[in-house]
C-alpha cells in the first residue's frame, strides 16, 4: 500500500464530487423546465417553499428575500443528501484508491486540509451548485433567480450610457 499524496487526495476530492453529477444534470434539467411566473412568486412568497418531486430526486423550490430597495428575493432548488451516503462517497473513492478514511484524516492534519470543503468547492466550480453541510444532510443549492442580477444588468447599462 502506498501513502497518500495531494495528488491522490485531489482525485478523491474529484471523485466524489463527479459521483454526483446525474444529481446535479437533474437539477439544471429541472431548472430549466420552471416558468418564473408571477403566481409562482408569489406561491412561493406564500409559503417559502414548494416540492416540485423531480423523480428519483427529491427537489423543493425556495425563496429568499434580499434586503434591498426593490424587495428583490433570490429563488433556489435544492435538493438533501444525508451525510452518510456523502461520506460513504469518500470512503467508497478512497477504497477505490487504496487509502483509507485514517490517512486522509492524518493526510488532513498534516497538511492543514480538508476534504469536505474541497468537495463543495469543486463542486460549485464544475456544476455551479452550492452546497453546505447542515443538520446531518449536505444541502445543494442552484439559483433559479436572482433578481440581483437585473439591478446589476441595470447599473451596468447605465454606466454604458
Amino acid at each position: 500500500m502506498f501513502g497518500l499524496t495531494y495528488e491522490l487526495w485531489n482525485e478523491i476530492v474529484h471523485d466524489v464530487s463527479t459521483a454526483h453529477s446525474p444529481l446535479f444534470e437533474a437539477m439544471h434539467d429541472a431548472v430549466d423546465g420552471i416558468d418564473i411566473s408571477r403566481d409562482l412568486v408569489l406561491e412561493l412568497k406564500k409559503n417559502g417553499m414548494i416540492d416540485i418531486g423531480e423523480e428519483p430526486w427529491s427537489f423543493f423550490l425556495q425563496i429568499d428575500p434580499i434586503d434591498d430597495a426593490i424587495e428583490g428575493f433570490r429563488i433556489s432548488l435544492i435538493s438533501a443528501e444525508n451525510i452518510d451516503l456523502f461520506e460513504s462517497s469518500i470512503a467508497k473513492s478512497a477504497a477505490n484508491h487504496g487509502i483509507s478514511l485514517e490517512e486522509i484524516e492524518g493526510f488532513e492534519a498534516e497538511h492543514g486540509l480538508e476534504i469536505y470543503s474541497e468537495i463543495i468547492k469543486t463542486i460549485e466550480e464544475l456544476y455551479n451548485i452550492t452546497a453546505e453541510i447542515d443538520d446531518g444532510e449536505v444541502l445543494f443549492e442552484l439559483t433559479v433567480f436572482d433578481s440581483q442580477d437585473i439591478d446589476n444588468c441595470k447599473e451596468r447599462d447605465l454606466l454604458w450610457k
